[in-house]
Parts: C-alpha cells; sequence; structure tokens
C-alpha cells in the first residue's frame, strides 16, 4: 500500500509563505466537522427532492458530493493539503454542472448548489483564490444556464441573476469576515516584536506535526536555539538594544530559512524551528547555518552569537515534548562547550566541516 507523501516544504500558490498554511489548516481543522454535516443535509434533504428528468444526472451529483467530501477528509494525507482540496473543490463544481447539463433543464436549484462550496472556501483559503474559484462557479453558472437551455433564462434572467448575485453577495461578504479573522489571528499567533510565530500558534501546530508524522511515518526534526550571553546585552546597552539583537536576529534567521521551516519565538532569546520531513543531518546542516550567519552579522551593531541543539523523531513517532527535551538537552551541551556551537541530541559532531 503507498503511504502517504510527507507535508512538503514548498510554497504554492494558494499558500505562499508559512504563516498562510498555518492559518489554512487551522482553519481547515475548525471547518470539517461542520462541513461534514452540510454534507449530510445536501444528502438527507436535497438530494431525494432535485426533480431530475434524466436518469443519468443524479451520477454526477453523487460523485461531486463523495468526491469533495473525500479531498476534505484526506487532504492533510497529501504534500500540500491546499492543492487538494482546492482541486476537489473545482472538480465537484464541474460536476455539480455535468448533472445540470445532463438533465437537459433549466435549474435555477442547481445553480444555487454551486455556491455553498464557496462558503467553506472563504473561511479557509486567501480572497485571492476564493474570487479565482468564483470566476470559475461564474462560468459554469453562465454555461450551464446559456449554454443548455439558454431560451429560458432569456425569457425569465432572474434564474440567472438570482444565483449570480448571491454567489457574489456570498464571496464579497466571506472575504471580509476572512480578513478580520486574518489580521485578528495575525496578532494572536505573532510575537510583537520580532514577528516570528509565538508560543500558541506552536501548540496549535505540534498537535498537528504529531498526527502528520504518525500517517506518514516521516521523521520532524527540531531546533532549539539562544542568544549566548543575552543578559549581558540588555545588561551593558540596555533592553532597547536587546530588543533590536532579537529584531535583526529574526530577520537573520527567516533569510535562511526554507519556505515552510516552521520558527517560532518560545522564550525571551529563545526560539525553535520544527522541520516536518526532516532528519537530524538535514538539521544541523541548517543549524550550522544559522550560526554561521548570526556570527557573520553584527546585530545592532553588536557581535552575537547563538548555540543551538538538535533532535529529530524516529519515523512516524514524533511527539513535541520528547523532541524538545532531546534538542533542550543538546543546546545545553552546547553551552557548556564554550557556546557558539551546534549539539546533536545523538551526540554524533555537528557537520561545521560540511557546512564551510
Amino acid at each position: 500500500m503507498r503511504r502517504p507523501a510527507p507535508p512538503s516544504h514548498r510554497p504554492s500558490w494558494i499558500c505562499r509563505d508559512q504563516p498562510e498554511r498555518e492559518r489554512f489548516l487551522d482553519m481547515h481543522a475548525r471547518i470539517l466537522p461542520a462541513h461534514q454535516k452540510v454534507l449530510g443535509l445536501v444528502a438527507l434533504l436535497l438530494a431525494p427532492t432535485i426533480p431530475f428528468d434524466s436518469a443519468y444526472a443524479p451520477i454526477p451529483l453523487v460523485c461531486a458530493v463523495v468526491g469533495y467530501a473525500w479531498a476534505q477528509h484526506n487532504a492533510t494525507r497529501f504534500e500540500r493539503p491546499e492543492l487538494s482540496i482546492a482541486a476537489g473543490l473545482l472538480l465537484g463544481q464541474l460536476l455539480l454542472t455535468a448533472a445540470i447539463v445532463i438533465d437537459g433543464r433549466q435549474h435555477s436549484v442547481g445553480l444555487a448548489i454551486l455556491i455553498w462550496p464557496l462558503v467553506a472556501a472563504g473561511g479557509r483559503f486567501p480572497s485571492r483564490v476564493v474570487w479565482v474559484f468564483a470566476a470559475y462557479s461564474l462560468v459554469l453558472m453562465a454555461g450551464a444556464s446559456l449554454g443548455f437551455g439558454g431560451d429560458v433564462v432569456l425569457h425569465d434572467p432572474i434564474l440567472l441573476t438570482l444565483p449570480v448575485a448571491t454567489l457574489l453577495a456570498v464571496v464579497m461578504m466571506s472575504a471580509v469576515i476572512r480578513e478580520s479573522d486574518a489580521q485578528h489571528r495575525s496578532a494572536a499567533i505573532l510575537d510583537g516584536l520580532t514577528g516570528m510565530l509565538n508560543r500558541t500558534a506552536l501548540a496549535a501546530r505540534t498537535h498537528e506535526i504529531e498526527h502528520q508524522s504518525a500517517v506518514t511515518g516521516g521523521t520532524v526534526a527540531v531546533i532549539v536555539c539562544d542568544v549566548d550571553h543575552f543578559k549581558a546585552v540588555n545588561d551593558g546597552h540596555g533592553h532597547g538594544v536587546g530588543d533590536h539583537v532579537l529584531t535583526d536576529l529574526a530577520y537573520v534567521m527567516r533569510k535562511e530559512l526554507r519556505a515552510f521551516d516552521l520558527a517560532y519565538r518560545v522564550g525571551g532569546e529563545e526560539f525553535a524551528v520544527i522541520m516536518p520531513g526532516a532528519d537530524e543531518v538535514v538539521a544541523a546542516e541548517l543549524a550550522e547555518r544559522l550560526r554561521r550567519a548570526i556570527t557573520a552579522a553584527p546585530l545592532a551593531g553588536l557581535p552575537v552569537t547563538m548555540s543551538f541543539g538538535v533532535a529529530a523523531s524516529a519515523p512516524g513517532a514524533f511527539t513535541w515534548e520528547d523532541a524538545y527535551a532531546r534538542a533542550d538537552a543538546a543546546l545545553y551541551r552546547a553551552k557548556q562547550d564554550g557556546r557558539d556551537a551546534v549539539r546533536l541530541a545523538s551526540g554524533t559532531p555537528a557537520p561545521r566541516a560540511l557546512a564551510a
């Protein structure tokens, strides 16, 4: 049996960076239970009462509902879940339209069904993506109405204009609500000083990564790091300079990280990076690149160094508590060994020569 692919670290046309995918996965988990209830209502109330003239018309309708439900439920098994959900939505809309066309007569009820998937899409996808889905749905509506049974629409335009107006109203209102939610959510999960994700985001994401690791059998690596002698920076130069150091540090780290490496500020001068799909060697190489970049770039005009601890899970066995504890113990050894160093939980040498 083919195992699901591990989560990808690459951006997509839907989620262009790590915070967008964070929000997407969080909203998907919240919407999924309600979405399953909606599919149940469609199956129980609408499907038996829609007056089809063709015996073949219900086939694509059933395929649309089942396929979209499957894509929703199994999205996190794919490398980039947002693409699987988007594909399920687009294909579902096309199959719903096919049911209308096969039936061979005007269905204002059928056109209304094309609207409800956009409500769930508006809660998860960025506004630019929702508008693409909306344009796609409008083309399908117009094609089903004007290309097949267009005379009915010409004599009674409300059969098309009402669903179109409803679709546009839903998309416009959902865009406003989503943007407001995104702003409030960003304020809740982003560290106000550095702009990096905070402990709240970390707690929400680690549970999802644990589940993904168990399902995919993938490894997950964790890097824990903190600034060497940061108290001396605050005591000698003031907390304002210390804050500037952390701001510059976050900028340097973001330049070295891949698009979907998950970086968090977990304490005053302590940071953590979670790398789904990575092993200890890959994480150690990244930690060494971070160490060298920070050492090479004065932060707030001061020479600053950082120490790193690295740990990785066994395949399919990631737990945040275990990985963090082992990485933190490796960080403690790096401090004991003179700081400005990378240490691995396994005890193997850090790849400093390789990075150089």
